[in-house]
């Protein structure tokens, strides 16, 4: 199925008044999550313990400390809005969960009984259904936060390079002729946006500067898009919904996840003058 705004409001709305604050970002960011594409709605039978076996089963709380076998993480969770996940915690969340995804007349649901039969919702069968979870169609999507963030980072340098002053130009190529494929460091694309004041748009050079993080304000992604576009620049539809979301949901921030190394030791150092350090004997 694919839930448009109607439906997604009938599921966040009722969790808003009952437990959490969401402001008017967490709505963008839950559209963003569902028009990435279809989703695929499951109705499970259990014990009385199945929403509990679930909900741990699913990886609740934050991503840090969710484990690796946790379904979120094994579906590639980005943070907590793109948990890529969403399972009833309740049997009154599972009643509200069954009217919204399953009831065709979901806008006035009324009192109802789940089906006896699960062939009445025409459901896949196990066989089947583990197929389409375990190699569900398409390429698999696999770009953590710091992947999208590199990439972004790195299609920027590339079209803002020609603006860099020639001796700005010559230093910074033989720095980044050293990282070898090693994502951009902050110090590379702080000293970047410094030497592009006055020639490149302060949106671009704001962008290339980012965290995409909750620890600065965020960047209006928005109207990025529209201007990277005018630039001819295409961000795709995972790299943007993890961009937006990541500014306001922490990102998963387990260790081997964080690209961050550290400066390679061949690497120029780019100091205040832009010139490399004098040797010493």
């Amino acid at each position: 199925m694919q839930p448009g705004s109607l439906l997604l409001d009938a599921i966040y709305d009722d969790l808003a008044r009952k437990r959490i604050h969401f402001g008017t970002y967490r709505y963008r960011a839950i559209d963003a999550l569902y028009g990435l594409g279809p989703s695929l709605a499951l109705l499970l039978r259990g014990s009385p313990g199945i929403h509990q076996h679930f909900t741990e089963l699913k990886g609740s709380g934050p991503l840090e400390n969710a484990s690796r076998t946790s379904l979120r993480l094994r579906f590639g969770a980005v943070n907590t809005i793109l948990g890529l996940l969403h399972v009833s915690d309740s049997p009154e969340e599972a009643e509200l969960d069954w009217h919204t995804f399953f009831v065709r007349d979901w806008n006035n649901p009324g009192p109802s009984e789940l089906p006896d039969s699960p062939t009445r919702l025409g459901a896949p069968g196990a066989r089947l259904l583990a197929g389409l979870l375990d190699s569900p169609p398409g390429a698999g999507e696999r770009r953590g936060f710091f992947q999208v963030r590199d990439q972004l980072r790195r299609g920027l340098v590339a079209h803002l390079w020609e603006l860099l002053p020639r001796a700005e130009a010559a230093t910074m190529a033989r720095h980044l002729g050293a990282l070898d494929g090693v994502p951009l460091s902050g110090e590379f694309v702080t000293r970047m946006a410094k030497s592009l004041e006055g020639t490149a748009d302060l949106l671009l050079r704001r962008a290339l500067t980012a965290s995409f993080t909750p620890d600065e304000p965020p960047v209006d992604t928005g109207r990025l898009w529209r201007t990277l576009e005018g630039h001819g620049i295409t961000v795709d539809p995972w790299a943007r919904a993890v961009l937006t979301t990541c500014q306001y949901f922490p990102p998963l921030t387990h260790a081997e996840d964080r690209p961050e190394p550290a400066r390679p030791a061949d690497a120029p150092r780019l100091n205040d003058t832009g010139a490399e350090p004098a040797a010493h004997g």
